[in-house]
């Protein structure tokens, strides 16, 4: 088995430097094909990732800026969630076949409070996630909204519509925060807890 012990950093994924680079400045792709790469070098934005998505539901899109200016660079709801989480990581361990990115999406949503873990605490196993063994009864909107982003994220299949995240009414912009994270989170690993509201040497205003 091999280990890449080799980490990408700012100036190896310049874009003077990419293979997609034109002469005048421009990329030959529509988006760029190195998100991941330069996740890991901590040379892009939390904005320019997600804008890197591309999002078909025009209210969705409209909820972006909003998303992106309130970004306290920070993935977690507080404190709590992110022990939560650490503390939930910690006991199940870790098994290379079972934590995917999906896997670690799904815990960071169904973590964001006490009351949504201690009903999907018993989901956890040590295959996988069995979503069956949520307890459902009287769950409120919001962790209702999670739960199914989380089988999303772990599953692909089912989940929040684009209608749904798009409706301020129905989806509050903290459970949108949250929902959004947790998706970035399935496409690109944890990496993606590291991006800032401003990139590496960006001037902040």
């Amino acid at each position: 088995m091999y280990i890449r012990k080799f980490t990408y950093t700012a100036d190896d994924v310049d874009c003077k430097y990419c293979t997609e680079h034109l002469p005048e400045g421009r990329c030959a792709q529509k988006k760029c094909p190195y998100i991941a790469e330069r996740i890991e070098a901590n040379a892009i934005s939390y904005g320019d990732v997600l804008y890197s998505i591309v999002f078909p539901n025009k209210s969705v899109r409209k909820r972006l800026p909003h998303l992106i200016q309130n970004h306290q660079d920070s993935f977690w709801l507080d404190g709590s969630h992110m022990t939560r989480m650490k503390l939930l990581h910690n006991r199940l361990g870790f098994v290379k076949k079972r934590n995917t990115p999906g896997y670690y999406a799904a815990m960071y949503v169904l973590t964001a409070s006490d009351t949504l873990l201690s009903r999907t605490e018993k989901c956890f196993l040590k295959n996988g996630i069995d979503f069956q063994l949520a307890s459902m009864t009287g769950i409120s909107l919001d962790d209702y909204i999670l739960y199914r982003a989380a089988i999303s994220f772990y599953t692909k299949q089912g989940g929040v519509t684009l209608d749904e995240l798009g409706d301020k009414k129905l989806v509050s912009d903290q459970m949108f925060r949250l929902v959004i994270n947790g998706l970035l989170i399935a496409k690109y690993g944890l990496a993606v807890m590291i991006l800032k509201k401003h990139k590496e040497g960006d001037h902040k205003q």
